[in-house]
């Protein structure tokens, strides 16, 4: 861990120790901004007939609305993540959750359409641009041996979110209205903010790389509270600077190829489960399906994205990347096309829409743990942004593809064939993308570093 009497490895102190309390708390904070997305992102699907009705709208011009937060995602996602990687990882955090806060606090006050869509990208730019934040802290914080692990178990919040959501916001349209919902989901954020200024610490890799803040880096690192960190202690780290824009170094020192490869199981796997999640309900209505019922269907694909993204990364770790992420792609193919032809009945719904979350979520998950493996601490944030970026555009595309072929009278069987397509192109690029990873040394128990070494697990 030291090469001198005064020299600490920030790498080594991380990767070789213990989890601490310390890093368990930072990991929490960022599950729960990320728990926050989940529950947003069943808010507005449940308030929308209300919504509808104040403005004096048809629920079927919602579609714009839904779509201008999954915009502001896409563009979060891209730009906070570079911005992170030059101005730091917390400062983004808190701005980002601050803008969740506002804006969602201000959807409750929407008296027209423009208004109502602009809350919700300014809104969705917040909840995009939180997540590169979010998944590079929880990255920086975790040993490499745990890494994929506690990223995927961290991003599981989000489905988490997604059921406490429902669950609560049935409560409030009951008892309170559905304002109430937006009220409270932009109150929270807003004290989650203030507790992420006062006790979230920045990620030490980020101190070191780019500012190399000396009196900072030792407040963070005395909280450790390790034998080896001294008052005179000098602190280094197992990574080069990388100088220019982040985004330029996603496409340097042979990345290109697996950056493009990542970015496609991204697009695919969000586009499905978006596409499940946005038309089953409709799907499901046109088969004469009861609202109560529909609501219970739609549960089971966030207790399946739950399962699936909480194991992802141990899975991964375990049995690697091929054994895992393939068959979770073609498994999720296969559950989509069932949908289509199990959407007549509420348990052949509920079963496919639950392996649907349940293999998707997983494929999707381990995503993001590559992405958050694959590149250096200093275009992290941009690496992961940009993945996810891709990934809000899937969900803006495959609504729009669903959407289009409904309206031309096609049926639900037909639709799903089509969406499934995408899952089946998601497993074709996992084994292009495991086949540059392995020719490229890469090695999930060291972190996923490209180090030359021999993949042990890949």
């Amino acid at each position: 861990m030291s090469q001198s009497t005064n020299e600490v490895n920030v790498t080594r102190l991380i990767d070789d120790g213990r989890v601490t309390p310390f890093q368990i708390a930072t990991i929490i904070f960022c599950a729960l901004v990320n728990l926050f997305d989940g529950i947003d992102t069943q808010s507005i699907g449940v308030a929308a007939p209300f919504i509808a009705d104040a403005l004096g709208i048809k629920i079927a011009s919602f579609g714009p609305i839904f779509s201008s937060a999954l915009v502001g995602a896409t563009i979060g996602a891209a730009s906070f993540g570079p911005l992170a990687d030059r101005m730091g990882r917390k400062t983004l955090l808190i701005v980002a959750t601050v803008l969740i806060g506002i804006f969602t606090l201000l959807t409750a006050t929407a008296a027209s359409v423009p208004m109502l869509m602009v809350f919700r990208l300014l809104a969705g730019l917040g909840l995009g641009g939180a997540t590169p934040c979010f998944i590079a802290l929880t990255s920086e914080y975790a040993p490499a041996r745990l890494r994929a692990a506690i990223v995927t178990l961290m991003w599981s919040a989000f489905p988490f979110g997604g059921m406490v959501g429902g669950l609560l916001n049935s409560y409030l349209l009951t008892k309170i209205g559905w304002q109430a919902i937006f009220y409270i989901g932009g109150l929270v954020p807003l004290v989650i903010a203030a507790l992420l200024f006062w006790y979230l610490p920045e990620s030490i890799k980020f101190l070191l790389t780019r500012r190399n803040d000396t009196a900072a880096i030792r407040k963070i690192v005395a909280r450790f509270r390790s034998p080896l960190v001294r008052a005179d202690s000098h602190f280094v780290i197992d990574e080069k600077k990388l100088p220019g824009a982040p985004i330029r170094h996603l496409f340097s020192d042979g990345r290109a190829l697996g950056t493009l490869l990542l970015w496609v199981p991204f697009f695919t796997g969000f586009c499905v489960l978006t596409v499940v999640t946005l038309w089953t309900p409709a799907l499901l209505r046109l088969n004469g399906i009861s609202p109560a019922n529909t609501a219970f269907v739609v549960a089971f694909n966030g207790l399946g994205a739950f399962i699936g993204q909480s194991t992802a990364g141990r899975l991964m770790e375990r049995f690697g990347i091929l054994v895992v992420l393939f068959p979770a792609f073609l498994l999720g193919t296969a559950a989509t096309v069932g949908l289509g032809y199990g959407a007549s009945s509420v348990v052949g719904a509920a079963t496919f829409i639950g392996l649907i979350g349940l293999f998707m979520g997983l494929g999707t998950a381990g995503a993001i743990a590559l992405s958050a493996l694959i590149y250096p601490t200093p275009i992290r944030s941009t690496g992961v942004g940009w993945g996810m970026a891709m990934g809000r555009f899937g969900q803006i595309v495959g609504p729009l593809i669903a959407g289009s072929l409904l309206g031309a009278g096609w049926k639900a069987d037909k639709i799903m064939i089509v969406i499934a397509c995408a899952g089946l192109i998601g497993a074709v690029f996992v084994v292009l993308f495991r086949t540059w990873f392995v020719a490229r040394g890469g090695n999930l128990q060291s972190g996923g570093g490209v180090s030359g070494k021999s993949p042990v697990s890949a």
